[in-house]
């Protein structure tokens, strides 16, 4: 036997895997971005209820809802500046007052409750309107709205 082994050189095999971890990570990330672009939204949860009835209207019925319910919001939002003050100066007191802020958000919640059974009403109202043939047309819309994928841009009416 020969003394001049060659010696093995571990550095080229932890290249080599190395190389491969690297290789894979970069094949993961194009194939997971492939999927999530071309329609890999199966789990993809439907969009508010809200929401999706109200893009589901007629644009002329969408707008016609927003005449109608627009003093309330101009209303509310003078309330909500209100209620912001009131819970700045809550916080602020010394000593603070849980109680003070939980009316707040009650107030809030109420508040919100209202404007949430107004917008049904008046939805409900112009659905109850609508012939056989108006409604099947809007299910018709509001399928489409509930299955159409997201593009991460806001929808405007």
């Amino acid at each position: 036997m020969s003394d001049n082994t060659k010696p093995k050189r571990r550095w080229v095999t932890v290249l080599l895997a190395v190389s491969l971890a690297l290789n894979l990570l970069v094949v993961g990330v194009a194939l997971g971005t492939v999927y999530r672009v071309k329609g890999g939204d199966r789990g993809k949860p439907p969009p508010g209820f809200g929401p999706a009835i109200y893009r589901a209207l007629p644009k002329e019925d969408r707008k016609a809802l927003r005449g109608e319910l627009s003093e309330r919001h101009v209303k509310g939002a003078k309330l909500r500046a209100q209620d912001f003050a009131a819970l700045e100066a809550a916080l602020r007191a010394e000593p603070f007052d849980p109680t003070v802020v939980q009316a707040l958000l009650q107030q809030q919640a109420q508040s919100m409750a209202e404007l949430q059974g107004a917008l049904q009403k008046e939805w409900l109202d112009r659905i109850t309107a609508m012939t056989d043939a108006e409604r099947q047309i809007y299910a018709d819309r509001l399928q489409e709205v509930v299955q159409r994928k997201r593009h991460g841009r806001k929808h405007k009416d």
